[in-house]
């Protein structure tokens, strides 16, 4: 074709069009294109184009000695998977670790060096299970968390240190942690030999809260869906599925370029949420968790009144759902007053405190709870300008799936201690 005429700099272009496998083969034509294939330069762009490398790094974080040795290592690591896959579980992976090297570092450190083909052909060996390839990738890079090592202080840090995090009401606290592949297993023979499962089915557990309530997700791996237990786990088996099935690919089809199985996709959008602030870590004292309630519209409601701001959002508890007859909502609700105070016709006050709340439950459109009370949880909550957030939590069941709460919250401007002295 007449290449030989062709100036370095523009076969460097034209290689750099080509992609990594043309440019190997461009590599075979003259010892010149070997030269010019081999350039660090050029394999650096690759890795950083495929992998988002910036530098030379093996899938364990191990520095290598050139980009092109790196992107060799890569493929022949993975190369019983479709790259485009192996490519999205490692940006899912990078996701969720960028959010955590900045906001909560203390779960990461937590998180496995990736396994290995034979440590996982092991587990699918113990437990007569084979994984989809989603989630076997999700495992080679990190296998899952370990919350027992030298980098924990406390069993109570510990607790809190689930990458999926949870949620805290009363005396009911869930926080979810990936199992590694040793606790899968010891999980799975616990659990899932009690349980009435459908003939044909393997399920295992990948993720269990580490705190004082049993929160337990179910990985179905002969059709990739993700389960999670209700109240009703081990007397009938009773899940919910964690993901639209329409959305799940056959599991162990290695021709489907964009599979997807429901673990990933489910750590997809956690770090998605992360990223974007739908959920946020919660700093109370010394005890950091991740906090599934939302933090953002339109899962987040706002409302500002006189100054006084509260925002509100629910979730659904499923560990205590009972399908036939019970569905439990946490809520939370957060109150707070700006630098300026509250604002009363025209009179400013550099305070505020909690009165009176009124609440209407509803389930499919049917009021289900109609209260008028002083205070929340036994509290009336001072608010100052500027001043953290007052933050609380409940809980309602409904006999229904779906349901809403509205209602108001009244508010006296000072201290409500003086208010009632000076009505007396």
């Amino acid at each position: 074709m007449g290449l030989d005429s062709v100036g370095d700099l523009a076969l460097n272009i034209i290689l750099t069009k080509l992609g990594p496998k043309e440019t190997a083969k461009v590599s075979c034509v003259s010892k010149r294109f070997k030269d010019l294939a081999s350039e660090e330069s050029l394999w650096s762009l690759f890795c950083l184009q495929d992998l988002d490398l910036s530098a030379p790094l093996d899938h364990h974080g191990n520095p290598l000695r050139s980009f092109k040795a790196t992107y060799k290592l890569w493929r022949e690591a993975f190369c019983m998977y479709p790259w485009s896959l192996v490519k999205r579980v490692k940006s899912c992976w990078d996701r969720l670790k960028s959010w955590l090297t900045t906001n909560f570092p203390e779960v990461k450190a937590t998180l496995g060096r990736g396994a290995s083909e034979g440590e996982i052909q092991e587990l699918e060996r113990i437990l007569k299970v084979k994984l989809p390839l989603p989630t076997r990738l999700l495992y080679r890079f990190h296998d899952g968390q370990n919350l027992t090592g030298e980098n924990l202080n406390t069993d109570a840090a510990a607790c809190l240190l689930g990458l999926i995090g949870g949620y805290c009401f009363y005396d009911h606290l869930v926080n979810v942690y990936l199992l590694p592949l040793h606790e899968v297993i010891l999980e799975t023979r616990e659990i899932v030999r009690h349980l009435d499962l459908p003939n044909g089915s393997q399920f295992i557990v990948v993720a269990a809260s580490s705190s004082n309530i049993g929160k337990f997700f179910f990985l179905n791996c002969s059709d990739g869906q993700l389960y999670v237990g209700t109240q009703n786990l081990l007397t009938i088996g009773e899940m919910i599925p964690c993901v639209p099935q329409t959305l799940i690919s056959p599991v162990h089809d290695f021709n489907i370029d964009q599979q997807q199985d429901a673990m990933l996709l489910w750590l997809e959008e956690h770090g998605h949420r992360l990223h974007n602030g739908m959920i946020k870590l919660r700093d109370e004292g010394n005890i950091k968790s991740i906090s599934l309630f939302p933090e953002e519209s339109p899962l987040c409601s706002t409302a500002v009144t006189n100054g006084v701001k509260v925002r509100a959002s629910a979730i659904f508890v499923p560990e205590a759902v009972d399908l036939s007859r019970k569905y439990l909502f946490a809520y939370s609700i957060r109150m707070s007053l700006p630098p300026e105070g509250c604002i009363i016709n025209g009179m400013r006050f550099s305070s505020c405190q909690l009165h009176l709340r009124h609440w209407v439950i509803s389930a499919d459109d049917t009021v289900a709870s109609n209260v008028n009370a002083e205070a929340v949880i036994g509290k009336f909550p001072l608010l100052l300008p500027g001043e953290k957030e007052f933050v609380y939590e409940s809980c309602t069941p409904l006999r229904s799936p779906t349901g809403s709460v509205e209602g108001s919250f009244t508010f006296v401007p000072g201290r409500y201690s003086a208010w009632i002295h000076d009505i007396l």
